[in-house]
Parts: structure tokens; C-alpha cells; sequence
């Protein structure tokens, strides 16, 4: 079984592609040597976050996110078990949204609404899951170049 986290944030500060390449970066070195996988999304004044692997290791890196000084209001939205990965050929993606472009993309719209209110939002693990695939495959479509060039670095 696959641990998972799905997690919110407010970024402390603009967050530029810069800053978020940066993130991934690191994400990438610390996540291929934990057989860690997920995806980095900003979306204007948030972060999501959704973290895949092994329960201890997801643990372990959650728990030095919480620490990272670059954002605040860290908060567990959702997390549990999944047969299979979502992201299989990915340590950390990421990609950087405006509220505009995410309300645009075809795919996405239960992520919006998650974003605008994750407490009250009802969806459940295998509809997160779904929602984590959709994000996957439109970013592969608009970013194909970053996605690819990520990929290889994992």
C-alpha cells in the first residue's frame, strides 16, 4: 500500500518560478532517495501539495515541511492509502497557477473548489486520487518540456 498526504500552505512571500524551481530541486534530490513521489502546485497565495510512498518516509518529510520556513498554515487535508502511485515517474513536480488559469483548465475544477474551501470540502480519497491524476495529465499537456526534463532528473 501506498501512504499519501495531501496538504495546503500559505507561502511566506512572492513565490516566483524561481523560488518554486528551487523547491522542486530539492524536493527532487531528498524524494528520489526516499522513493518519494508527488507534485508542488501554487496557486497564487497557496501551496498543495500531494506526497506519496512509504508511511514512515511520507512521515518523516511531512514533518520537515512543517519546519520550512518559506510557508505557513501547513494543514493535512487528506491522507491515506492507495493500492498504486499516482505519480510513477516523478520524485516532484510542480507548476505555478494563477485562481484565472486554474478556473480555465478543463479537469481541475473540483481542485478550485478544494482550494477555495478545504475544510468544508466533502471529496473523498479516491476522488482526491482522481482529482491528482487529472492535475498530472494537464500539466503534462501545457508544461510538456518541464515535465519531461523533470522526469529525467528523477
Amino acid at each position: 500500500m501506498i501512504y499519501y498526504i495531501i496538504y495546503t500552505s500559505t507561502p511566506n512571500g512572492n513565490v516566483t518560478p524561481e523560488v518554486l524551481n528551487d523547491i522542486t530541486q530539492e524536493s527532487i534530490k531528498w524524494n528520489s532517495q526516499q522513493n518519494i513521489t508527488g507534485m508542488l502546485l501554487n496557486v497564487e497565495d497557496k501551496y498543495f501539495q500531494f506526497l506519496e510512498g512509504e508511511e514512515m518516509q511520507v512521515r518523516k518529510l511531512f514533518d520537515m515541511i512543517k519546519g520550512d520556513s518559506r510557508h505557513t498554515n501547513v494543514t493535512i487535508r487528506v491522507q491515506g492509502y492507495s493500492n498504486e502511485r499516482v505519480f510513477t515517474e516523478w520524485s516532484m513536480g510542480s507548476w505555478m497557477l494563477t485562481n484565472k488559469e486554474l478556473i480555465e483548465l478543463s479537469g481541475l475544477k473540483d481542485l478550485k473548489a478544494y482550494l477555495d474551501d478545504p475544510v468544508n470540502n466533502s471529496l473523498q480519497s479516491k476522488k482526491f486520487i482522481s482529482m491528482m491524476s487529472n492535475l498530472l495529465q494537464t500539466w503534462i499537456s501545457h508544461e510538456p518540456e518541464r515535465a519531461k526534463r523533470l522526469k529525467s532528473d528523477h
